[in-house]
C-alpha cells in the first residue's frame, strides 16, 4: 500500500521529480521457499561464483518478508526498495539463519532427521499432557520417527546417487567425443528426466528397468555400428580395434544408466511414503500434473 504526493507545479515535460511516498504498507508477511540445483560450473563470472553457482544446492530453503509499516515519508521509489530491502536483510540475519542453513546441501535431510527422533519423544508427552492417551502418542512419534528417517535416508542416498551420476557424465565427456552430455539436451542419456518422479514403487521399478533396457541396447548398436564401420576400411583388425576403443566409453556409460535407474527406483519408494513430494517434485520442475 502506497500513499504518493507529487507537486502539482513540476511540469512532466520539463522535469520529473522524485515521487514522494508519504505512507509505506508491506503486509501480510510474505514466506519464500527456494529450490536450486546446479547443473554445470561456469567461471565465466569468476571460480568463487562458479563453482557456487554449479556446484550449490539449495533444497526447501525457506525465508519470510516481514511486515513493513512507515508512515516518516520517503522521497523516491530507490529509496523505498532501499528501505524495505534493508529491513529484510535485517530481519533474515537476526531471526531466519537457522532455516537458511536447513536448506543448504543435505542439511534439509538431516534437519528431517532430527525431526523424527525429537517426535519419538515428543509427541507421546504432547499426547499425554493434551489427553492422557499415552500409547496414542507412541503411535504417533512411532509414525513420525519411521516417515521422517525414512525419508531423509532416501534423500540423501539419491543425492549420493547424483554425485556419481555427475562424475560418470564428466568422465563420459573425457573418453568419449562429440558434445559435452551434461549441456546436451534430447540425447540419449537425458532420457532419464522423461521418467522422473514415479507414482509409486512399481512404476519406479518399471522406469528403472526400461532406462538399463534402452540404455543396453543403445551400447549394443554403438559397438556394432563402430565395428563394422572400422571393418570397411581397416578389415579385421580395425573392427577389433573400434571395439576395444568404445569399451571405455561403454562402461561409464552403464554407470550413467544404473545411476538413473537407482535414482528412479528410489523416487518411486520416496513417492510411496510420501505421496505429495511428487506433485510437490512435478510443480517445482514444471512438469505435468495429473489431476
Amino acid at each position: 500500500q502506497l500513499n504518493c504526493l507529487q507537486s502539482p507545479m513540476i511540469r512532466p515535460d520539463k522535469c520529473r521529480s522524485p515521487m514522494y511516498i508519504r505512507n509505506f504498507v508491506f503486509s501480510p508477511e510474505v514466506p519464500i521457499k527456494i529450490d536450486y540445483e546446479g547443473k554445470h560450473v561456469d567461471l565465466t563470472h569468476g571460480p568463487l561464483a562458479g563453482l557456487i553457482m554449479g556446484l550449490g544446492q539449495l533444497n526447501c530453503l525457506q525465508i519470510k518478508l516481514k511486515r513493513l509499516s512507515y508512515k516518516h515519508g520517503l522521497l523516491g521509489f530507490d529509496k523505498l526498495i532501499t528501505y524495505a530491502m534493508n529491513e529484510w536483510i535485517q530481519d533474515i540475519k537476526k531471526s531466519q539463519v537457522p532455516c537458511l542453513l536447513g536448506g543448504l546441501g543435505p542439511m534439509h535431510a538431516l534437519v528431517q532427521l532430527f525431526q523424527g527422533i525429537r517426535d519419538l519423544f515428543w509427541l507421546p508427552i504432547e499426547q499425554y499432557q493434551k489427553d492422557g492417551r499415552i500409547v496414542r502418542g507412541l503411535q504417533r512419534g512411532a509414525n513420525s520417527f519411521t516417515t521422517s528417517t525414512a525419508i531423509a535416508a532416501l534423500e540423501l542416498t539419491a543425492r549420493i546417487v547424483q554425485a556419481i551420476q555427475s562424475i560418470a557424465e564428466a568422465a563420459f565427456d573425457m573418453v568419449s567425443p562429440g558434445p559435452s552430455v551434461r549441456r546436451s539436451n534430447g540425447t540419449k542419456f537425458k532420457k532419464q528426466h522423461s521418467y522422473s518422479h514415479p507414482a509409486d514403487i512399481r512404476e519406479g521399478v518399471a522406469n528403472a528397468y526400461i532406462l538399463v533396457k534402452e540404455g543396453l541396447g543403445e551400447t549394443a548398436e554403438a559397438i556394432v555400428r563402430v565395428a563394422s564401420a572400422e571393418a570397411e576400411q581397416k578389415g579385421a583388425v580395425g573392427a577389433v580395434g573400434g571395439v576395444l576403443r568404445q569399451i571405455p566409453p561403454s562402461v561409464v556409460q552403464q554407470l550413467i544408466l544404473a545411476s538413473a535407474a537407482t535414482s528412479n527406483l528410489l523416487s518411486g519408494v520416496r513417492s510411496q511414503l510420501a505421496p505429495d513430494s511428487r506433485r510437490e517434485a512435478n510443480y517445482k520442475w514444471k512438469k505435468n500434473v495429473p489431476e
